[in-house]
C-alpha cells in the first residue's frame, strides 16, 4: 500500500502510510511491514525516527507504536520536543531526520505538536525529510499533521496536556502497585 499525496505544507509528493489510530495502529505487524515495506531495506538496516511530541514524549506510547520495530531488530532514534527550554532535548533534530528512512509521529495532540515543532525549528527537517522519500507514517495526529488540514480534537493543548500527564502518572503508578505486590511475601 503506498499512498501519494501533493501537499501544500510539503510542496512534494510524499510516500507513507497512515493509521486512524497511532498506537493501536502502529501495533499492528500488517502496518510494520508495510513501512518496512516502503523503505525497502531489510529491518537490521531501518533507522525508525520517533517524534513523539503529540502526547508529551511520554514512554508508553513511544513503547507501543515502535515495539514492533524493535522486534524485527530496526534501530529507533527518538526526538523530543515537548520541552522546548531544554535545547538538548531537541538539538539533534536535523541529524536525526537526515538518517530516518521512516518517520513515525505519535497519535495525541496535534496542535500542540505543531506549535512545539515551529518553536524548536522541527518543521524545516521533516520537509527535507520528505522531500528524500523518507516514509511518513503515523496514526490520528501523526498521520493529520502531515497534511494541510484535518479534523482534530486537540483545540486546547494545554487542557489536554494535564489530562495526558495525569493519565501517565496514574499508569505508572498502578504498574510500581503492581510489582511492589508481585515482590511480597503474603500469607
Amino acid at each position: 500500500l503506498v499512498i501519494y499525496y501533493t501537499v501544500f505544507i510539503l510542496t512534494i509528493v510524499m510516500k507513507g502510510c497512515f493509521v486512524g489510530s497511532g498506537s493501536e495502529g502502529l501495533q499492528q505487524i500488517e502496518i510494520c511491514n508495510c513501512i518496512i515495506k516502503l523503505i525497502n531495506k531489510i529491518p537490521s538496516e531501518c533507522n525508525i525516527l520517533y517524534i513523539g511530541t503529540a502526547t508529551y514524549d511520554l514512554p508508553g506510547p513511544k513503547y507501543n507504536q515502535t515495539k514492533r520495530f524493535i522486534e524485527i531488530g530496526c534501530n529507533i532514534i527518538e526526538i523530543k520536543c515537548s520541552n522546548i527550554n531544554n535545547y538538548n532535548e531537541y538539538s539533534n533534530m536535523k541529524e536525526n531526520c537526515e538518517i530516518a528512512d521512516a518517520i513515525i509521529i505519535s497519535g495525541g495532540n496535534t496542535l500542540y505538536a505543531i506549535d512545539a515543532w515551529i518553536k524548536v525549528g522541527l518543521v524545516v527537517h521533516l520537509k527535507e525529510a520528505a522531500n528524500r522519500g523518507v516514509v511518513l507514517t503515523g496514526g490520528s495526529a501523526g498521520a493529520i499533521c502531515w497534511f494541510d488540514s484535518g479534523h482534530s480534537d486537540s483545540d486546547d493543548p494545554e487542557t489536554y496536556k494535564i489530562a495526558m500527564l495525569q493519565a501517565a502518572a496514574e499508569a505508572e503508578a498502578e504498574i510500581n502497585i503492581n510489582n511492589n505486590t508481585k515482590n511480597t511475601n503474603q500469607v
